[in-house]
């Protein structure tokens, strides 16, 4: 334990148990794999799909200045031509960070487009520099008391976090840190190729998918076997949603946390992990943690609600490391139904 408090991952244990390259199968996954792949897959998203591939390798040993460059090109370009999603971002921005100038909202809306295409680039330039020895050395971890504790307890527990920060290194310093088994809700891209050479690399890094469908039977067989489900709540949910204030506006949120939390009684710890000044240094920051005794007698809206306000204080904490481009208040009123997040 450094004297700032933040303990290095070498300090972490227990880690999972080693298994082969390639991600083989470990007689330790309480739930087996099984395929999280997209529908798109006839003769022209193959092509799609392999020339992305390509170009993802490219990138990954392509010079810093080039990567640089090239996302700059394509934020910009995707700016002016993704006018949906632009407008979503605008919207999004003022909700939550009140009425700014003009020319600052499209700047946060155009970094918004360079913070994306920098997670996806740097996802691919990580696993190729540093090798799985060398890659905990990269992270900094900064503990509570109650995230250490919940973990230490090994009875499972729901992993929660959203599209701040990097959310790809977060995948690759979780095992380390003790969420093991590690298993993650996923709604796969679209492309077949892709998809698959996704579920591939999360393998590689001892993180095995569960379809978003399907994802809530199997989640307590992993919880009980004292795994980590990881759930992204941070954007619109679908299907059977609630309502609860994000920003101080409704907006329609994922009720899965609350559900699996009152099931099986475990708790829920909220974190993100985020890019440092330095190129490919990440901090892991914990932001609350729920236990079953505490929500007890809380119903669905107020755990969302809880978990929705541990999101606006990460936010708020790297607003331009924030994924502004999702469409977060579709379906919902124009309207607030409470103070927006405390920015201190």
């Amino acid at each position: 334990m450094r004297a700032d408090g933040v303990s290095s991952t070498s300090e972490t244990e227990p880690r999972p148990a080693e298994t082969p390259e390639g991600g083989g199968l470990d007689p330790g996954w309480p739930v087996p794999w099984q395929p999280v792949w997209g529908t798109q897959d006839d003769w022209g998203s193959r092509l799609v799909g392999q020339l992305f591939l390509l170009h993802l390798a490219a990138v990954a040993r392509a010079p810093d200045g080039m990567v640089s460059a090239s996302i700059e090109v394509l934020a910009r370009l995707a700016k002016l031509v993704d006018r949906r999603h632009s407008r979503a971002a605008r919207v999004f921005l003022r909700q939550a960070l009140g009425e700014l100038p003009g020319d600052d909202v499209e700047r946060r809306v155009l970094q918004a487009y360079r913070h994306l295409f920098r997670v996806v680039a740097d996802a691919q330039r990580f696993v190729r520099r540093f090798p799985r020895e060398k890659a905990v050395e990269r992270f900094e971890v900064r503990w509570t008391d109650a995230a250490r504790a919940a973990l230490e307890e090994r009875r499972g527990c729901l992993l929660v976090t959203g599209h701040v920060g990097n959310w790809e290194a977060a995948l690759t310093i979780a095992p380390w840190l003790g969420f093991s088994p590690m298993y993650v809700v996923s709604r796969p891209p679209k492309n077949r190729v892709i998809s698959r050479a996704v579920q591939e690399e999360r393998e590689r890094r001892r993180v095995r998918l569960l379809p978003r469908r399907g994802a809530m039977a199997l989640a307590p067989a992993i919880l009980r076997a004292g795994g980590a489900v990881a759930l992204m709540l941070d954007q619109r949910a679908r299907g059977r949603a609630l309502r609860a204030p994000f920003f101080g506006r409704p907006a329609r949120c994922d009720r899965s946390a609350g559900v699996l939390m009152k099931r099986l009684r475990v708790p829920a710890i909220v974190g993100a992990c985020f890019e440092t000044g330095e190129p490919m240094r990440y901090r892991v920051e914990f932001y609350d943690v729920l236990q079953p005794d505490e929500i007890r007698a809380a119903d669905l809206e107020a755990i969302t609600s809880r978990i929705n306000r541990a999101y606006e204080r990460m936010i708020l904490d790297q607003p331009d490391q924030y994924f502004w481009l999702h469409d977060r208040y579709k379906d919902t009123p124009d309207v607030e139904s409470g103070s927006r997040a405390s920015r201190t």
